[in-house]
């Protein structure tokens, strides 16, 4: 075998033995979800470098202080434990929503002219885009009062 196919040969077997070895994919949560979206009108709208991680991490730190208001000891980065909600509340379908409703918040501020695309997303995970309600007893005011 000559040298260009030999290194070739190495370097596919090198991958599928880390393919094989690195196990199964993860499943998609609604962050991946809404990190695909994220990355779909970056695509669209091409922001320089700086740009892009200001709004990933923007939209990163709104999701995270929703998702915090249902864990029992992580701390909002903006407004600490004020919205931490009971116990009983909790649940993995507040978690999503409130997710959901911080994402697209930040998304559609950092992205006014992909808007259509963040609402179809938003509707398609069953909420409503018109929802603006900053009653932080409720999912949806989580995410928007998260992402102020």
């Amino acid at each position: 075998m000559n040298k260009p196919y030999q290194t070739f040969f190495k370097s596919a077997m090198a991958l599928a033995l880390c393919s094989a070895l690195s196990g199964p994919a993860a499943a998609d949560t609604i962050v991946t979800n809404w990190n695909a979206v994220a990355l779909q009108a970056i695509r669209e709208t091409h922001p320089g470098p700086p740009i892009v991680a200001r709004a990933l991490a923007i939209t990163h730190t709104a999701v995270f202080d929703a998702w915090a208001a249902y864990d029992d000891k992580a701390v909002g980065t903006r407004l600490g434990a004020t919205l931490r909600r009971p116990v009983g509340e909790r649940t993995d379908a507040n978690k999503k929503a409130a997710m959901s409703f911080a994402a697209y918040r930040a998304l559609v501020d950092l992205f006014p002219s992909e808007k259509a695309l963040f609402d179809a997303k938003l509707s398609a995970l069953g909420y409503d885009p018109a929802n603006t309600s900053t009653d932080v007893t409720t999912p949806a005011g989580i995410g928007n009062v998260g992402c102020v």
